[in-house]
């Protein structure tokens, strides 16, 4: 067991010791993902200065809203609110985009 958990120290000690590492790669895939599937609809980078003209909120602007949870947010994504399509995300497709929208909040 010592033998396996030196061998691997090289690979998990920056995931332990720095953890927002693990965080900015989750967001980076949830960019991604944003911008497959949520840019038809929703404004998705930071540096958007306007909404579309749907009416919908940029995504800045929803990382901004200052009752923002990730149960809000996933309660989002669910087929049955209104006017969201059905996208089939996976889990860690859900946590990824959040970790990704959470990214673009301000600093408070």
């Amino acid at each position: 067991m010592l033998r396996w958990l030196l061998a691997c120290a090289p690979v998990l000690a920056p995931a332990v010791l720095v953890p927002g590492l693990a965080a900015a790669q989750d967001a980076e895939q949830g960019r991604e993902i944003a911008r497959r599937w949520c840019v038809s609809c929703h404004v998705v980078d930071r540096s958007a200065r306007q909404a579309p003209a749907n009416g919908l909120p940029t995504f800045p602007a929803i990382a901004n809203r200052a009752d923002l949870t990730a149960d809000r947010l996933r309660a989002a994504m669910n087929p049955q609110h209104n006017r969201m399509p059905d996208l089939a995300l996976s889990k860690r497709q859900q946590d990824d985009l959040i970790a990704y929208i959470f990214s673009l909040r301000r600093d408070r």
